[in-house]
């Protein structure tokens, strides 16, 4: 059900031909792709519209489709309900999602199979699940004992076949949540139960903050976003509304390094620097930082009253 068109109200039917579907249009290693799969009709105008069964139940919420010219050619994509429910009730709460980091880097072990690469890797006896290439230091993973080489087959009970499968399923989870995962090690099956962490490695709660005279919200870089960019701390604008900010032209989604000359390393940092310049006789906070591409820029911000 959408808007496609601008053409009000319009519904399509299909079937579904896949769940846990990945397409490969969003990059990162802590991006999730677990698609339901239909022939139903998505246009440009049904994402963000329904996807219901046959009873008239919400299954998810059309969000993409594959295309050569940018209109329907016969697949369309839809976040499921299991993961939507979820990050609304984080975003209405906290007001960003609590993601449940398992804390490992790995593929299907199907694929894996078929790729003539790999025929020296050790798969044991698993036919599917997710194969372990790589366990990150101070993560749940590595605290309940799972090494490289094992093949996760499930999590609490719910069989894992491949990566999307397992990342739908941690979608349930925060971070300070426990899990039993199952796995395959040395042809055995073994099980452990896990808690999961947030991406610094913690279960605190994380929170957007907001700055309210700047109109930005601001979050802290995560261990992956240093890794691609090439950063060892920052703060990052992740909502730019009106206020102080987008008068100075600073751009959303700007990574701040300093301001007024100190490191900013945590949006405490920035909170403390911003006092300490609304009290001065200056009122002027001095920004220097990065755009994603990595482009350094500075900004004067005036805070008193024009």
């Amino acid at each position: 059900v959408g808007n496609p068109f601008n053409l009000t109200s319009s519904v399509t039917a299909g079937v579904v031909s896949a769940k846990s579907r990945k397409i490969g249009i969003y990059e990162g290693a802590e991006s999730i792709e677990s698609f339901i799969q239909t022939d139903a009709a998505i246009n440009m105008g049904n994402s963000g519209g329904a996807l219901v069964n046959v009873r008239g139940e919400l299954v998810g919420i059309n969000a993409a489709l594959e295309s050569p010219t940018g209109t329907y050619a016969g697949y369309g994509f839809a976040i499921p309900t299991t993961i939507v429910k979820k990050v609304v009730a984080d975003l209405k709460e906290y007001g960003t999602v609590q993601r449940a980091m398992l804390g490992i880097e790995g593929g299907d072990v199907l694929n894996m199979r078929q790729d003539p690469r790999n025929e020296n890797l050790d798969l044991g006896d698993a036919i599917d699940g997710v194969y372990v290439s790589g366990v990150a230091d101070g993560g749940g993973a590595l605290a309940a004992g799972i090494k490289e080489g094992d093949v996760i087959v499930s999590l609490d009970g719910k069989k894992i076949t491949k990566m999307s499968e397992l990342q739908e399923a941690t979608t349930k989870y925060s971070p300070g949540d426990k899990a039993v995962v199952g796995y395959m090690r040395d042809k055995k099956l073994k099980t452990t139960t896990i808690t999961f962490r947030n991406a610094k490695g913690n279960t605190n709660v994380v929170k957007t903050e907001k700055i309210d005279v700047l109109g930005a919200e601001f979050k802290e870089l995560t261990d992956s976003q240093k890794k691609d960019l090439n950063m060892t701390y920052g703060v990052q604008i992740t909502k730019l509304g009106n206020g102080k900010l987008k008068d100075a032209g600073i751009p959303e989604n700007f990574i701040i390094l300093k301001v007024n000359n100190q490191n900013i390393k945590t949006v405490n940092d920035l909170e403390s620097v911003f006092k300490s310049a609304q009290s001065s006789t200056e009122q002027t906070l001095w920004i220097w930082g990065k755009t994603p591409a990595g482009n350094a820029r500075s900004f004067a911000v005036y805070l008193g009253d024009e």
